[in-house]
């Protein structure tokens, strides 16, 4: 926890968000970055639980090239706090908020002539030109115009449309954090093949590109004008991605913090929270600490997952609650007071730990820390 952070700013929870560990990581990211190559940075979900605005301040003063949002009330959001910056964003925009993304400036993903179509008509209709980036889908699955040469036409058609600017191409990669280089490599080959058939009819684009962070570190060969960079940004790897071609000293960016709010100690017998499940099986010092599924705890971790506490783990004991849980600090070598620093993850441990517990990712881990836990910003 940094100095600079006392303990009476915040009252049940919060998450402190170190910014000058973010632009660390950026700074390290930009050392694996192939030279000539922009970095675009993720910032949709709240900058995954950070807070995206003032998380994107601060990486656009490191340098970035532009933002990935997912949603357009992600990017018209920042456009209302003042961020001029190129934005982007990755999927799915309903039609009826094409308005917005063209009064906004929000560069939109086009992955079928029919939305190209629609985007065109607003601009238009607008007196403006819009700023595309056509998605191809080489093996996600999921949206963008096949990249198997059935669809050039069509992405052709889409790319001279009144009203549009075939700005950037892009894809997704599906397996770079695994040993699966072949299927990545695939990918990649599918990528550059559809982009070299489309400019051998004309179509050209500013900005290519397909890293994810997964592909920023293994695959430095395949970066091309730009890279977006998500998870890493924060100081955590993705989960299971095999070693990086360069090395790469990432910091945590998000610490979560609660508070002790009770302390009592429990015959034998006495039974814990809800259905009770946890029996004390010997005199236990029960400290209840003010934070709980509502908060963003998975209730997942009730009976067995350790709270820090004194920089020891203490174990969850019972269910947890909706606004708290109970953890048991009998073997404490210094008691606990009402008002001590418990830490979930963060510099101290990783989220990566409690993505394991709950069979998930530390992607999730991050963006499921609710609202009402409130960011404190240090550093920057």
């Amino acid at each position: 926890m940094s100095e600079i952070m006392p303990y009476n700013v915040f009252d049940r929870s919060c998450v402190e968000i170190d910014l000058d560990a973010l632009k660390h990581n950026f700074e390290e990211i930009k050392k694996a970055t192939t030279d000539g190559a922009g970095i675009l940075a993720v910032v949709k979900a709240d900058a995954y639980g950070h807070g995206a605005i003032e998380i994107a301040k601060t990486l656009i003063d490191s340098g970035a090239a532009g933002l990935c949002l997912a949603t357009i009330d992600e990017a018209v959001e920042l456009r209302k706090h003042g961020i001029s910056v190129p934005m982007m964003t990755l999927g799915f925009t309903d039609p009826s908020r094409y308005k917005d993304a063209v009064k906004y400036d929000v560069e939109q993903s086009v992955y079928s002539y029919e939305v190209a179509k629609a985007l065109s008509d607003e601009a238009v209709a607008q007196g403006k030109k819009l700023k595309i980036h056509v998605k191809l889908d080489t093996g996600m699955g999921r949206i963008g115009f096949k990249a198997d040469g059935s669809e050039t036409e069509a992405i052709a058609k889409s790319c001279t449309l009144p009203g549009i600017e075939p700005y950037g191409v892009f894809s997704h990669f599906a397996a770079a954090d695994t040993e699966d280089d072949d299927y990545t490599k695939q990918q990649f080959e599918l990528f550059m093949k559809q982009v070299d058939e489309l400019s051998k009819m004309g179509i050209t684009f500013s900005k290519r590109h397909i890293c994810n962070s997964a592909g920023i570190l293994r695959f430095p060969e395949m970066h091309l004008d730009l890279v977006r960079a998500g998870i890493i940004l924060y100081g955590l790897m993705p989960p299971g991605c095999p070693k990086p071609v360069k090395e790469i000293n990432l910091k945590p960016v998000m610490n979560w913090f609660a508070k002790v709010i009770h302390v009592k100690t429990v015959p034998v017998g006495t039974t814990i929270s809800y259905g009770r499940h946890f029996e004390a099986k010997r005199p236990t010092e029960v400290t209840t600490v003010g934070i709980g599924y509502a908060d963003g705890l998975s209730r997942k971790l009730s009976n067995g997952f350790e709270l820090v506490i004194g920089e020891k783990k203490c174990p969850i004991i019972g269910n947890i609650c909706m606004d708290m849980c109970m953890v048991d600090t009998t073997d404490l070598e210094t008691r606990p007071n009402v008002g001590d620093r418990v830490t979930v993850f963060g510099s101290e441990r990783s989220a990566d730990e409690l993505a394991e517990a709950l069979g998930t990712i530390n992607y999730e881990i991050t963006c499921d820390v609710g609202k009402r836990v409130r960011r404190l910003y240090v550093g920057g």
